[in-house]
């Protein structure tokens, strides 16, 4: 079964008009809150910048964090006007050190051979204790295996992502893991396929920090046909921060992992995290991490 791909002005509008966005056969979900280590102080001034463009294949969209802020985390979606499913997905999506400041990169893929209008979105605030980008060296390892990074000692995770390399690559995992007694994720892992089912290249990158204050994730998961995937949300009106997803299933792929803003119109802030494939069905598991205003 083939399924059109929806145009982001339609997605945007699905999600203003739900609140709680989920593939049609999914079930719908939402993030219990948790208590945050109390170590440090809680995030400074978060904000969410974005661009869209429309790029040929591989081709890097950009977009830097005001002045003297960071990412703690980001995201992207790729969207192509009549094209499937299966045919349109995420290469990269993560942070680049830039002077001062950081960057979030991203990048996608079409199999139906026409641009693809990929965004990227950072979520920026300013530095945190210990802040730091981790990046593991480029990895040649079988399709769908994941690639680790561990945060050093003592720090925690509070974003990552990665970039797949090779032919007609795609991104299939970039989420968070090892979780430690404050419920927050020391590593970061990423995994990707490509069309000749042998090995594939993967860099992948975490951005660490000192333990925050007020940070809580969660997960969710949604099993469905071809797209599967769903809006996790904040509890409480609480800002989303950061999140992640992870796609599983015979040639599954992630079209979106981004996140989900009250201010342009979802019932609450979240992440949106969506996977497609040829074949059915599919899983996609979408992680969230959120912080009082």
């Amino acid at each position: 079964m083939r399924f059109r791909q929806h145009p982001l002005s339609r997605l945007a509008i699905c999600v203003a008009a739900v609140g709680l966005a989920m593939s049609a056969a999914g079930p719908a979900f939402s993030a219990p809150s948790a208590p945050g280590p109390p170590s440090a102080p809680p995030l400074m001034g978060v904000e969410v910048v974005k661009t869209t463009r429309s790029v040929p294949d591989y081709e890097k969209v950009r977009i830097f964090c005001p002045d003297g802020k960071v990412a703690i985390s980001g995201g992207a979606e790729a969207t192509a006007t009549h094209s499937g499913y299966d045919s349109v997905a995420l290469v990269s999506s993560y942070a680049e050190p830039y002077r001062d400041t950081t960057l979030w990169v991203a990048s996608a893929r079409n199999f139906a051979g026409q641009p693809s209008t990929v965004t990227a979105w950072a979520i920026c605030a300013w530095k945190p204790s210990g802040y730091e980008v981790v990046q593991a060296p480029l990895s040649q390892v079988p399709v769908d295996q994941p690639v680790t990074v561990p945060c050093p000692a003592g720090k925690v995770a509070l974003g990552g992502g990665g970039e797949i390399q090779g032919d007609r690559s795609s991104l299939t995992k970039s989420y968070p893991a090892a979780f430690n007694s404050a419920k927050q994720p020391t590593q970061w892992v990423v995994a990707g396929t490509k069309s000749a089912n042998t090995t594939v290249g993967v860099v992948a990158s975490a951005m660490c920090a000192d333990p925050i204050t007020d940070v809580t994730w969660s997960t969710g998961r949604a099993t469905s046909n071809s797209p599967a995937g769903g809006f996790l949300v904040c509890p409480d009106g609480r800002q989303v921060v950061g999140g992640g997803a992870s796609a599983s299933g015979l040639g599954s792929v992630l079209i979106s992992s981004k996140p989900g803003l009250k201010s342009e119109g979802a019932r609450s802030d979240g992440w949106w995290a969506q996977a497609g494939s040829l074949y059915e069905p599919l899983t996609a598991d979408v992680y969230v991490t959120c912080a009082t205003r």
